[in-house]
């Protein structure tokens, strides 16, 4: 059995694929399923840009409520989901919360990015893939 579920989150498509096709397979509903979301600011402090606050709290908060909302309907089909709010480079976030809380496989979504943007930007499930010790399950819409 797959003991903890990390399933990367952020609102898109995507993301909710990855949601919708974990819930496929049977064994997850015993599992702990973590849903983690990343709000990401890296590259615009990278840039030296400050976040005012009020939009710094905006922005957390919409995510806040769109987490609980996936953890809501997970928990209402039986599934023992928790939601977790993290900040920084979703990649390195959701590899260090896998590993420190000894997480048996994240699932994410992929994302239809150009070869030049990939070339540029990178992937977050690309990263996972290629950099995470826990196995890793990526899901096309």
């Amino acid at each position: 059995m797959i003991g903890k579920i990390v399933v990367g989150y952020d609102g898109s498509e995507h993301s909710r694929a990855a949601i919708d096709f974990f819930r496929k397979i049977d064994e997850t509903k015993a599992s702990e399923v973590h849903i983690v979301m990343v709000i990401d600011f890296t590259s615009l402090y990278s840039y030296g840009v400050d976040i005012p606050q009020t939009i710094y709290d905006s922005i957390r908060t919409k995510d806040e409520e769109s987490l609980e909302e996936e953890v809501r309907k997970l928990k209402s089909e039986g599934y023992n989901a928790k939601g977790v709010l993290l900040e920084g480079s979703p990649a390195d976030a959701i590899m260090e919360y896998s590993n420190k809380n000894g997480v048996d496989l994240i699932v994410v979504g992929s994302r239809g990015l150009s070869s030049f943007k990939s070339l540029l930007l990178g992937s977050v499930s690309a990263k996972l893939v290629h950099e995470s010790k826990t196995p890793v399950l990526v899901v096309k819409k």
